[in-house]
Formats: C-alpha cells, sequence, structure tokens
C-alpha cells in the first residue's frame, strides 16, 4: 500500500513533498505513542494554476475507512493523532485508503 500511495503522490503536480514517517516519529497519547504513516505538502492553487495556500497534511494509511473494522486501540490512537494534529496544531489530519483521498488540485478537502 505504501509504494502504491508513493507513486501516486509522485504523479501529482500539487504535491511538493511527502515523507513516510519513520517508526522513530512517535506522538506521546495517553494511550501509547502513535506514528502517524505519511507527512504531505500540497499546494492549494486557484481556478487559474495560481498557488493560493501550501497545506500541510498528516495522513494515516488504512486498508479501510470502516472504524469498526479495526482493533480497538488501533481506533483510540487514530483519535488520539486527530486531537494531536488537528485539535492542538492545526494540521489537516486524516485516513485513507488511497491517493485519491487526498484534495484534488490542492483544493481542502
Amino acid at each position: 500500500m505504501d509504494k502504491k500511495l508513493a507513486q501516486r503522490l509522485e504523479e501529482r503536480s500539487d504535491v511538493t513533498f511527502y515523507v513516510k514517517l519513520t517508526r522513530g516519529f512517535k506522538v506521546r497519547t495517553s494511550i501509547g505513542n502513535y506514528n502517524p504513516d505519511w507527512a504531505i505538502v500540497m499546494e492549494e492553487r486557484d481556478e487559474y494554476e495560481q498557488v493560493s495556500e501550501t497545506l500541510y497534511l498528516v495522513r494515516e494509511t488504512k486498508s479501510t475507512l470502516e472504524f469498526g473494522d479495526l482493533r480497538p486501540e488501533e481506533f483510540r490512537k487514530l483519535k488520539c493523532g486527530s486531537r494531536h494534529f488537528t485539535g492542538a496544531l492545526g494540521v489537516s489530519y486524516k485516513v485513507i485508503v488511497r491517493a485519491d483521498h487526498l484534495p484534488h488540485g490542492g483544493k481542502r478537502m
């Protein structure tokens, strides 16, 4: 899944940088350390393709968006990750299955 996502990110002109986060990148939570999958930088473009804003994203990749199919501990860590990145840092955080779950053309999703 990671290799396929990286290939799709390479194909997108609005993705300026991405990195698969190492196991050493950890966020401390009340239920243990959490390690998100990806950090992505994208350009948001207007209808004239002019860059209007830079988007900083943290994305977690899973095989499903059905959270009931995840282990309870895994689900709790995703909730903690969301609170940390979105709530505390103001960084867009989402769980995705494919690269097309990223904003299209750099527009916010």
